[in-house]
Parts: structure tokens; C-alpha cells; sequence
């Protein structure tokens, strides 16, 4: 088996550090918000890779994290008037549903940042004390420059990446712009911690380095993640892990491509942004897998209703073809040739393309390799029952409410919006943009 090793930029054979035991660390959602498309790409991919070494016989130990202490949940909770830890367990809650949905596998661990505060503020101690960290105006900084590999994930030079923070705001607590924050002072906020320095916040790339570290000691087999996360994420956590224990963090780095809508970059501003949940209403779970894998998981991908139809209709076919049959691992065959597809640095399409070249003599084995790539066989429609209809049905009723409120019979749309709150559908009004819809 081979995998690209971003640390190396190369297509490595893959061997484990011990025997056929494996390990796998996934960075997983900061619980602020609604999970989206994106995440549902990177939950896929890493659900992908998780069933095929165990298919391949290997004993895989799997952690995705909950990261569940930010600045973004504080900021949102204040919002909301709620505590952090409400509203983090409120959106742990709700990834928790988009990946059962998504017939993704449970982690063989998930753990907490606010489970892990001692370990972290003995792991900046331990920085502190061989000069890799720094103490300042009761924050604590890592020293890049202390770490001689720091760049090797980016592939850049501490100065070229000095270029890329220079037109940033100047720190003046830093001695080095590039160095970054172990643990922030936040003396009044709400979610704020008691540490050595005083109360406060740990960083984000310190809560990643600890767990890993607590859970599966020094080095790891395969650190993944987004692309997204590379610089300066995964990069600073490289570093302080390393300094750390004096041994590598991971022995290989996988990242998945981004998820472009409509051929651009997704964000709330642009109103292009996708919730896992919006695109469930719509789409089949078994579609939504069938369109990730389609693609490599290292490239980019275009999310269209096009795309996504297109992929309902090809897996549908497939479907079809294997209609009523027990799955079974019957043609040895077939199974070489897509675990030689899979092996090459899991080449999803490549396997897809497989089995629907195969004859309905395969058909059982064809049943057995899709449960082996995630799909949920038994699943007979999308996580919302009816869900094309119910869309359609309400596109209707949100025009024919629109049309009342254009000519002020706003005692109609009233009702409108009281009747579907009463039966648990919560409308949605905006200055600048059509009313939208969701299932309470």
C-alpha cells in the first residue's frame, strides 16, 4: 500500500511503526456552528482510508478531536446568551447527527480540548523550561525559530515565511512574528482557565499536539486533515510536538483537496455556504459519499447541483445492478484488482470505476466492496424522509408567502410562518434575500 506523504511530498509505502497496528489522528470541527460541505468532504475521506486498513487487516486506532474551547464559541455564545459549554455540547450534538447520517464510523476516540487543560499547561511547562517557549504580559509564545525543521510541512524557509507575516499587524509581545500563542491571557472572559500565567485560554495548535500525545504517546502513524490546515496548524503543531519529545510527530501526512461551490471558494458573505444538514434535506447520504469519492480525495472538488445529480444517478445505477443481492466476498478477483486501486493511495474513483465493469456474477461482491468504501446499503432515501417533496412543497408555500408580504397582506404571511412553526418547520426572514426553511 501507498499513501502521499505530504511531510516528504512523495508516494510512500506505507509501514506502520508497529507491525500491523495503526494510528490515526483527524482534526475534527470546532463545535461553533453547523457543520458543512467541507467538513463533511474531510469526515468522508478519513472514514474512507479508516475502513480500508482495517479491510487490508491492520488494527487501527482512529482519533478525531472536539475542538470545544475558542474564541469563535465564546464570541457565538455571548451572542447567543448562552455559556461556551452549552453551546459546544449543543454543536457536538449536531456533528454527531451529520456524521451518523453521513454513515460515517465512530472514532475509536473523541476527545475533548477541556478535558486535557493539565496536560496542556504541563506541556507549555515543559517548553518553558527548555527554553523552546517564552512567557509575555501573561501569554506564552513558541519559539519557531527554535525548532530547525519549522517549515518542512509548507516546504518554505523561516524567512520566506517571515514575508507572509510581515504585512500582518505587528505583535509587540513577540520576539519573533512567526512565533505563536501556547496560552492567551483572557482574564474576564467567561471561558477562561487558571494556569501558571494566570487565567486564560490554551492555543488551538497546543489542544491537537497534547491529546495525540496523551492518547498515543510521541509519534503517530498518519496525521490528516483539510488542506486548509497544513500552514499554520498542522505546521505548529509539528513544531511544538517535536521540541517537545525530541521524535517526530507523525511518520506520514495526509490532507484532503477543499470543496469549491459552483467554482468558488464557500463563505457565508458570498451566501454560497452549505450546511451538511441543507444538503441532506436534498440529497441522499448515499449520494453525498458517491460524490466525494468520485474524485481523489487529495484534489479539489466542485460541489454543483449538477455534480450531485450526476452522482445520484450513477450510484442509483449500481444500486440497481446489485438490487436484492446478498453481499459477499465471492469473487477474489474483483477484490484484488480494488484493493490494488485502493492500495495506490486510495484511488476511490479508480475502485468505483470497478465495479461497474463487472458482470451481475460479481453482484454480490459488488454489494460487499460498496460497505466496504462507507456506503449504507440498507438505506432506502435521504437522512429527511420524503425530502424532495417536502423541498418542492416549500419553495411553494415560501413563494406564495412572498407574494402576500409584496402586497402587504402581511396578516397571511403571518399565518403562513405560525402554522409551519407549529408544525416544527422554522422560517427565516432576511432584508437582502429570499426568506429560507429548516426542520426544528
Amino acid at each position: 500500500m501507498k499513501v502521499y506523504n505530504n511531510l516528504t511530498r512523495k508516494l510512500e509505502d506505507f509501514a506502520p511503526l508497529t507491525g500491523r497496528e495503526v494510528t490515526i489522528y483527524s482534526c475534527g470541527p470546532t463545535v461553533y456552528d453547523h457543520s458543512h460541505i467541507g467538513h463533511a468532504r474531510s469526515a468522508i475521506t478519513w472514514d474512507l482510508l479508516y475502513r480500508h486498513l482495517k479491510h487490508r487487516g491492520y488494527a487501527v486506532k482512529w482519533a478525531r478531536n472536539i475542538t470545544n474551547v475558542d474564541d469563535k464559541i465564546v464570541k457565538r455564545a455571548g451572542e447567543l446568551g448562552i455559556s461556551p459549554d452549552q453551546l459546544s455540547r449543543k454543536f457536538t450534538y449536531e456533528f454527531w447527527a451529520d456524521m451518523t447520517a453521513l454513515n460515517v464510523s465512530w472514532p475509536d476516540y473523541e476527545p475533548r480540548a477541556t478535558d486535557y487543560i493539565a496536560e496542556m499547561i504541563s506541556f507549555i511547562e515543559d517548553l518553558i523550561a527548555s527554553g523552546f517557549a517564552y512567557t509575555a504580559g501573561g501569554d506564552v509564545y513558541f519559539r519557531v525559530a527554535k525548532h530547525k525543521a519549522y517549515g518542512q510541512l509548507k516546504g518554505l524557509s523561516l524567512d520566506k515565511l517571515r514575508e507572509g507575516v510581515a504585512r500582518v499587524d505587528e505583535n509587540k509581545l513577540k520576539e519573533d512574528q512567526l512565533d505563536f500563542a501556547l496560552w492567551k491571557s483572557f482574564s474576564t472572559e467567561t471561558d477562561a482557565f487558571d494556569s501558571p500565567w494566570g487565567k486564560g485560554r490554551p492555543g488551538w495548535h497546543l489542544e491537537c499536539s497534547t491529546m495525540i500525545e496523551s492518547l498515543f504517546g510521541a509519534t503517530i502513524d498518519i496525521h490528516a486533515g483539510g488542506d486548509d490546515l497544513i500552514f499554520p496548524h498542522h505546521e505548529n503543531e509539528c513544531a511544538q510536538s517535536e521540541c517537545h519529545s525530541s521524535k517526530p510527530l507523525a511518520k506520514y501526512w495526509m490532507h484532503n483537496g477543499m470543496v469549491m461551490i459552483n467554482g468558488a471558494k464557500m463563505s457565508k458573505s458570498e451566501n454560497n455556504f452549505f450546511t451538511i444538514k441543507d444538503v441532506l434535506a436534498k440529497y441522499k447520504a448515499n449520494t453525498v459519499r458517491y460524490f466525494c469519492l468520485s474524485t481523489h480525495y487529495k484534489k479539489q472538488i466542485n460541489f454543483t447541483d449538477e455534480a450531485l445529480a450526476a452522482a445520484e444517478t450513477g450510484f442509483d445505477k449500481l444500486l440497481k445492478s446489485i438490487a436484492g443481492v446478498e453481499a459477499k466476498a465471492d469473487d477474489k478477483a474483483l477484490i484484488a484488482k480494488f484493493e490494488t486501486a485502493m492500495d495506490a493511495d486510495l484511488n476511490s474513483p479508480q475502485a468505483l470505476a470497478l465495479l461497474f465493469e463487472t458482470g451481475s456474477s460479481s453482484a454480490s461482491t459488488v454489494a460487499y466492496l460498496l460497505a466496504v468504501l462507507g456506503f449504507d446499503l440498507n438505506a432506502t432515501g435521504s437522512n429527511t424522509d420524503n425530502s424532495a417533496a417536502l423541498t418542492a412543497t416549500m419553495d411553494l408555500i415560501l413563494d406564495l408567502r412572498a407574494d402576500a408580504r409584496a402586497k402587504k397582506d402581511f396578516a397571511t404571511g403571518d399565518k403562513i410562518r405560525d402554522q409551519l412553526t407549529k408544525a416544527g418547520i422554522t422560517i427565516k426572514d432576511y432584508r437582502d434575500k429570499p426568506s429560507t426553511w429548516e426542520l426544528a
